[in-house]
């Protein structure tokens, strides 16, 4: 068994590692580390959680869900990494080192086994003795410049004592390039598992960034994690205005920062393999009832991925229609250059470039995954295992949730919930072409609660996809033949438009519009 440090010894190495400046610039791991241990000093590590490290530590507020949020993961694996640097280097000769284990929250403290050079145990009185007192020996008093050597100098017990010394200075020797080879090949098998988690930590197989952000990770409704700026060179990063509304983007609180400049760029590393990618843009500065005023065609800058251009006169706004609307545009059979990273660069032409975030997904070659969006607040796994994202990408309407029992289909997660009103939704895509499935259900009309017996010709309604009809004066109830049954309306070979968008369109003719689920599937 390994000999445990005392508990003074503990909160000692505990002060050294606070006072060393490891978390000078982290100070949220600090307080983190300082939690944790002082837990431990306490006698209390029992009560050390996840939810106590983020309520107590972290500052996050009581309600905090670790479900929805893995700050206490990510910096869990952050102070792991940050101490295993700082015992390999600064901290490697303490006499005690500080761990976190995977899979926990608790301090490791143990004492560092490694030997001091100049100190050796004299095996017969147990004492301490360093290598000079070894070395230190009474020899015979010889005058300066006599060629007498004095009486009995070789005598074998002097000859003994030299050989004695002789020996104990090569072992001494020997034991001293022994540890410092061992140092060596320490410290280079820290550095290579250091290099390995942090090519473990650069290169995820997904990678979502919110562009100019400096909180904690963020996750959205569709338990997506989105992490803070990084990968960047170039630009500054500026907040958006408090409490901004961005119409269509996938999470109400999602877009909070950007990063702009003149120039700017990204440098992701990544797997070798395909993926798409979507960059996000909101123009909060620009256009009418914002800061800077102006319109179309005020700020327009490039976009080069891995040194091809790929938007030219980029106008977000214009391309939005509106201020304060999301924009997003999706890049499909993406991957790094030789060098194993994706390369972003944003250069202004008539204003500076901006960029408010970005995902990088691997995706099958040819096509980008498929779009699946339930009008409901959360998302649903149907009954073939398809993820369907929580409601996204809308303009308008009323989310609803509707609890009756759809007659005709096994599955009926899909209807739990519908977006009613005049609205449309912006599905942004990359160039292609698509199969679209809208699912619908009357549930409203002939309904108790509607205290209206009568479904047919209640709800009528038009369709659009990129200003093209779809359906004209669609009585949902007829179609499906009565109410509580569902009916899907499927369309093929649609494109995006010009603006690399599905834009589909529900305009009331009688009554509110309606529809329940959309499905959008890229076809060779």
């Amino acid at each position: 068994m390994g000999i445990a440090p005392s508990l003074e010894q503990e909160r000692a190495e505990v002060e050294l590692v606070l006072e060393s400046g490891l978390f000078d610039k982290a100070p949220r791991l600090g307080r983190f580390f300082r939690y944790v241990c002082e837990q431990h000093l306490r006698g209390e590590s029992e009560g050390v959680k996840e939810y106590s490290i983020a309520v107590e530590a972290l500052g996050r507020p009581p309600d905090f869900d670790p479900k929805k949020d893995s700050i206490v993961r990510v910096e869990a694996h952050r102070l792991r990494k940050r101490l295993q640097e700082y015992y390999a280097g600064p901290g490697a000769d303490h006499p005690v080192h500080i761990s976190i284990p995977n899979g926990q929250y608790r301090p490791h403290f143990h004492v560092n086994r490694t030997p001091v050079i100049a100190e050796l145990i004299a095996p017969e009185h147990g004492q301490t003795v360093s290598a000079l007192d070894l070395a230190t020996v009474e020899l015979p008093d010889v005058a300066p410049n006599s060629t007498e050597l004095p009486r009995n100098h070789f005598r074998w017990d002097n000859r003994l004592r030299f050989v004695f010394i002789g020996a104990t200075l090569l072992l001494l020797i020997a034991a001293a390039v022994l540890l410092v080879y061992r140092r060596i090949a320490h410290s280079q098998q820290a550095a290579s598992e250091i290099r390995t988690m942090e090519s473990a930590e650069t290169i995820p197989g997904e990678v979502r960034i919110l562009a100019g952000y400096e909180g904690p990770p963020f996750t959205d409704k569709q338990g997506n994690v989105w992490g803070p700026d990084s990968y960047f060179k170039g630009g500054s990063a500026r907040p958006l205005a408090p409490g901004a509304m961005i119409q269509a983007q996938p999470d109400s609180h999602l877009l909070r920062s950007q990063r702009s400049g003149f120039s700017f760029q990204y440098d992701v590393p990544l797997r070798q393999t395909t993926y798409e990618l979507h960059l996000l843009f909101a123009d909060t500065e620009y256009g009418p009832g914002n800061p800077k005023g102006g319109g179309d065609g005020t700020r327009m800058f490039q976009v080069f991925l891995n040194g091809t251009l790929v938007l030219n006169q980029f106008d977000p706004l214009m391309e939005a229609g509106a201020p304060n609307r999301l924009h997003e545009r999706v890049f499909k059979d993406v991957a790094p250059a030789a060098d194993g990273k994706l390369h972003l660069r944003f250069t202004g032409l008539t204003g500076p470039a901006f960029l408010n975030g970005f995902s990088i997904m691997p995706s099958s070659p040819g096509r980008i995954r498929p779009v699946r969006i339930v009008s409901q607040p959360a998302p649903v796994t149907d009954s073939d295992g398809h993820f369907w994202a929580a409601d996204e990408y809308f303009c308008g309407g009323t989310l609803v949730s509707r609890r009756h029992v759809i007659l005709n289909r096994p599955d009926k997660a899909l209807y739990q919930g519908e977006r009613y009103g005049n609205f449309s939704y912006h599905i942004p895509l990359a160039p292609g072409k698509y199969t679209l499935t809208l699912h619908h259900a009357e549930t409203w009309f002939g309904s108790p609660e509607s205290q209206d017996p009568t479904s047919f010709d209640r709800r009528r309604f038009d369709v659009f996809a990129d200003g093209v009809a779809l359906l004209r004066d669609f009585d949902i109830a007829r179609e499906a033949g009565g109410p509580n049954r569902s009916v899907d309306k499927v369309f093929h070979d649609l494109k995006p438009n010009a603006q690399g968008l599905l834009l589909l369109q529900f305009v009331p003719i009688r009554n509110y519009a309606e529809v329940n689920a959309i499905e959008v599937v890229e076809t060779n």
